[in-house]
């Protein structure tokens, strides 16, 4: 499973790196099978005006060819991160249900 993390407007820390790879695995751990490769895109909204608000994008590439994308807004940007990767612990968590229900 790949996963690249993409910011703009952020500070790339090695923290911030870090707590995503972290995230994301804990996340997508028991489904790994099913993921493909994770971009984790963060962005600062309110721009050069400073302020607290992180937007954090996860777009989940599955192995069978489709996608699952979530999106979050937090105070930080570990925050935002933390926010996004339970989201998708969740879509990956009814998605694998679904597809056990239809087996």
């Amino acid at each position: 499973m790949n996963i690249r993390l993409i910011t703009r407007q952020i500070e790339r820390t090695q923290d911030i790196v870090e707590h995503a790879q972290r995230r994301a695995v804990f996340a997508c751990d028991r489904f790994a099978a099913l993921v493909q490769d994770i971009d984790i895109r963060m962005s600062d909204i309110n721009g050069p005006r400073g302020g607290t608000g992180i937007a954090c994008l996860a777009r989940l590439r599955l192995v069978s060819g489709g996608g699952v994308v979530v999106e979050s807004v937090g105070v930080s940007p570990e925050d935002s991160i933390t926010i996004t990767m339970s989201r998708l612990a969740n879509r990956l968590r009814r998605l694998a249900s679904r597809h056990q229900d239809h087996r």
